[in-house]
Protein backbone atom coordinates (compact mmCIF):
# COMPACT_ATOMS: atom_id res chain seq x y z
CA UNK A 1 0.00 0.00 0.00
CA UNK A 2 1.58 3.35 -0.76
CA UNK A 3 2.14 6.15 1.98
CA UNK A 4 0.37 8.47 2.51
CA UNK A 5 1.17 11.22 4.65
CA UNK A 6 -2.48 12.78 6.05
CA UNK A 7 -2.98 16.73 6.93
CA UNK A 8 -2.74 17.47 10.49
CA UNK A 9 -6.38 18.08 11.60
CA UNK A 10 -8.16 16.18 8.55
CA UNK A 11 -10.70 13.67 8.90
CA UNK A 12 -8.12 10.29 9.14
CA UNK A 13 -5.52 12.44 11.54
CA UNK A 14 -7.66 11.31 14.74
CA UNK A 15 -4.43 9.68 15.71
CA UNK A 16 -2.71 13.14 16.62
CA UNK A 17 -5.41 13.00 20.35
CA UNK A 18 -4.08 9.44 20.73
CA UNK A 19 -0.41 9.64 20.61
CA UNK A 20 0.15 13.71 21.20
CA UNK A 21 1.63 14.94 17.90
CA UNK A 22 1.56 14.69 14.37
CA UNK A 23 4.61 12.92 13.88
CA UNK A 24 4.06 10.31 15.77
CA UNK A 25 0.62 9.58 14.94
CA UNK A 26 1.77 9.94 11.14
CA UNK A 27 4.84 7.32 11.82
CA UNK A 28 1.82 4.70 13.90
CA UNK A 29 -0.89 4.85 10.98
CA UNK A 30 2.09 3.86 8.24
CA UNK A 31 3.59 1.33 10.53
CA UNK A 32 0.24 0.07 11.59
CA UNK A 33 -0.22 -0.52 7.69
CA UNK A 34 3.00 -1.57 7.04
CA UNK A 35 4.77 -3.75 10.27
CA UNK A 36 8.19 -3.91 8.27
CA UNK A 37 8.92 -0.02 7.37
CA UNK A 38 12.03 1.43 7.45
CA UNK A 39 12.78 4.32 9.24
CA UNK A 40 13.01 6.08 6.18
CA UNK A 41 9.48 5.10 5.31
CA UNK A 42 8.00 5.92 8.87
CA UNK A 43 9.90 9.53 7.93
CA UNK A 44 8.71 10.08 4.62
CA UNK A 45 4.94 8.86 5.75
CA UNK A 46 5.63 11.58 8.68
CA UNK A 47 6.62 13.86 6.29
CA UNK A 48 10.11 14.78 8.14
CA UNK A 49 13.37 14.02 7.21
CA UNK A 50 15.26 10.80 8.85
CA UNK A 51 17.40 12.74 10.73
CA UNK A 52 14.79 14.75 11.99
CA UNK A 53 12.78 11.33 13.19
CA UNK A 54 16.48 9.99 14.40
CA UNK A 55 16.17 12.91 16.92
CA UNK A 56 12.89 12.13 18.15
CA UNK A 57 13.87 8.50 18.48
CA UNK A 58 16.90 7.03 19.14
CA UNK A 59 16.50 3.59 16.88
CA UNK A 60 13.76 2.08 14.91
CA UNK A 61 13.07 -0.28 18.13
CA UNK A 62 12.29 2.89 20.37
CA UNK A 63 9.89 4.29 17.62
CA UNK A 64 8.11 1.27 17.83
CA UNK A 65 8.05 0.68 21.86
CA UNK A 66 6.59 3.97 22.26
CA UNK A 67 3.68 3.73 19.56
CA UNK A 68 2.98 0.42 20.54
CA UNK A 69 2.89 1.57 24.58
CA UNK A 70 0.53 4.28 23.61
CA UNK A 71 -1.67 2.36 21.12
CA UNK A 72 -1.81 -0.26 24.15
CA UNK A 73 -2.91 2.31 26.83
CA UNK A 74 -5.27 3.61 24.24
CA UNK A 75 -6.89 0.31 23.63
CA UNK A 76 -7.31 -0.03 27.64
CA UNK A 77 -8.48 3.01 28.09
CA UNK A 78 -11.29 3.07 25.15
CA UNK A 79 -12.86 -0.42 26.38
CA UNK A 80 -13.06 0.96 29.81
CA UNK A 81 -14.12 3.91 29.34
CA UNK A 82 -16.93 2.07 26.84
CA UNK A 83 -18.16 -0.34 29.82
CA UNK A 84 -18.50 -3.56 27.92
CA UNK A 85 -20.10 -5.05 31.42
CA UNK A 86 -22.74 -1.76 31.64
CA UNK A 87 -26.39 -2.52 30.01
CA UNK A 88 -27.43 -4.50 27.65
CA UNK A 89 -25.23 -6.62 25.36
CA UNK A 90 -26.20 -4.96 21.75
CA UNK A 91 -25.77 -1.46 23.74
CA UNK A 92 -22.64 -2.32 25.01
CA UNK A 93 -21.29 -3.75 21.97
CA UNK A 94 -22.64 -0.53 20.19
CA UNK A 95 -20.42 1.63 22.65
CA UNK A 96 -17.68 -0.37 22.25
CA UNK A 97 -17.23 -0.28 18.91
CA UNK A 98 -17.94 3.23 18.50
CA UNK A 99 -14.91 3.54 21.57
CA UNK A 100 -12.36 1.45 19.34
CA UNK A 101 -13.39 2.90 15.97
CA UNK A 102 -11.56 5.81 16.63
CA UNK A 103 -8.38 3.90 16.86
CA UNK A 104 -8.76 1.85 13.65
CA UNK A 105 -6.07 3.80 12.45
CA UNK A 106 -3.56 1.83 14.89
CA UNK A 107 -4.83 -1.03 15.77
CA UNK A 108 -2.36 -3.05 13.30
CA UNK A 109 0.38 -2.18 15.53
CA UNK A 110 -1.43 -4.38 18.09
CA UNK A 111 -1.84 -6.94 15.29
CA UNK A 112 1.22 -6.55 13.80
CA UNK A 113 3.81 -5.65 16.05
CA UNK A 114 5.45 -7.98 18.73
CA UNK A 115 4.26 -6.86 21.77
CA UNK A 116 5.46 -8.95 24.13
CA UNK A 117 9.45 -7.02 23.03
CA UNK A 118 7.33 -3.29 23.28
CA UNK A 119 5.05 -3.48 26.05
CA UNK A 120 6.06 -3.66 29.73
CA UNK A 121 4.30 -6.82 31.32
CA UNK A 122 2.06 -4.92 33.96
CA UNK A 123 0.72 -3.07 30.62
CA UNK A 124 0.70 -6.28 28.58
CA UNK A 125 -1.35 -7.81 31.83
CA UNK A 126 -3.97 -4.90 31.60
CA UNK A 127 -3.96 -5.15 27.65
CA UNK A 128 -4.89 -9.01 28.36
CA UNK A 129 -7.38 -7.90 30.77
CA UNK A 130 -9.27 -5.92 28.63
CA UNK A 131 -9.12 -8.44 25.80
CA UNK A 132 -11.39 -10.75 28.19
CA UNK A 133 -13.84 -8.41 28.87
CA UNK A 134 -14.72 -7.86 24.95
CA UNK A 135 -14.84 -12.03 25.25
CA UNK A 136 -17.23 -11.76 27.95
CA UNK A 137 -19.50 -8.73 26.59
CA UNK A 138 -19.80 -11.63 23.89
CA UNK A 139 -20.34 -14.63 26.04
CA UNK A 140 -22.92 -12.16 28.56
CA UNK A 141 -25.00 -11.53 25.06
CA UNK A 142 -25.16 -15.25 24.13
CA UNK A 143 -26.52 -15.88 27.68
CA UNK A 144 -29.10 -13.45 27.85
CA UNK A 145 -30.15 -14.74 24.17
CA UNK A 146 -29.57 -11.02 22.38
CA UNK A 147 -25.93 -12.82 21.01
CA UNK A 148 -25.73 -15.64 17.95
CA UNK A 149 -24.58 -18.77 20.05
CA UNK A 150 -22.32 -20.20 17.67
CA UNK A 151 -20.25 -17.15 17.10
CA UNK A 152 -17.34 -17.80 18.98
CA UNK A 153 -15.92 -13.90 21.18
CA UNK A 154 -12.37 -15.24 19.98
CA UNK A 155 -13.01 -14.96 16.64
CA UNK A 156 -15.00 -11.56 17.53
CA UNK A 157 -12.12 -10.38 18.99
CA UNK A 158 -10.31 -10.97 15.34
CA UNK A 159 -12.81 -9.97 13.25
CA UNK A 160 -13.13 -6.61 15.20
CA UNK A 161 -9.53 -5.65 15.11
CA UNK A 162 -8.95 -6.58 11.35
CA UNK A 163 -12.03 -4.77 10.71
CA UNK A 164 -10.38 -1.82 12.03
CA UNK A 165 -7.50 -2.10 10.35
CA UNK A 166 -9.58 -2.55 6.79
CA UNK A 167 -11.69 0.29 8.08
CA UNK A 168 -8.83 3.14 8.38
CA UNK A 169 -7.01 2.03 5.26
CA UNK A 170 -10.53 2.60 3.35
CA UNK A 171 -10.32 6.09 5.18
CA UNK A 172 -6.74 6.58 4.16
CA UNK A 173 -6.98 5.61 0.34
CA UNK A 174 -10.28 7.88 0.48
CA UNK A 175 -12.53 4.72 -0.31
CA UNK A 176 -14.91 5.29 2.61
CA UNK A 177 -15.55 8.61 4.70
CA UNK A 178 -14.79 7.96 8.21
CA UNK A 179 -18.98 7.90 9.26
CA UNK A 180 -19.32 5.19 6.43
CA UNK A 181 -16.46 3.08 7.87
CA UNK A 182 -18.27 3.51 11.40
CA UNK A 183 -21.47 2.91 10.22
CA UNK A 184 -20.25 -0.36 8.20
CA UNK A 185 -18.00 -1.53 10.92
CA UNK A 186 -21.25 -1.49 13.30
CA UNK A 187 -23.43 -3.29 10.35
CA UNK A 188 -21.10 -5.73 10.11
CA UNK A 189 -20.34 -6.53 13.59
CA UNK A 190 -24.09 -6.47 14.68
CA UNK A 191 -25.49 -8.62 11.67
CA UNK A 192 -22.78 -11.23 13.05
CA UNK A 193 -23.65 -11.17 16.26
CA UNK A 194 -27.19 -9.78 16.88
CA UNK A 195 -29.70 -12.71 16.62
CA UNK A 196 -32.68 -12.00 14.26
Amino acid sequence: MPATASRPGSVTDSTVVVFGDPVAAAAARHLALAPAASMQELAQAAGVSRATLFRRFPSRAALVAELCRTAAEAFVSSVQDAAPEEGSPPEALQRVVQALGRLSAVVGLLGLQPLQENVEAALLARTATTEESLRQLVRRGQESGDFRVEVDPEWVLTMLTWLLVGAADSVRLGRLTVGAAQRHLEATLTSTLIRS
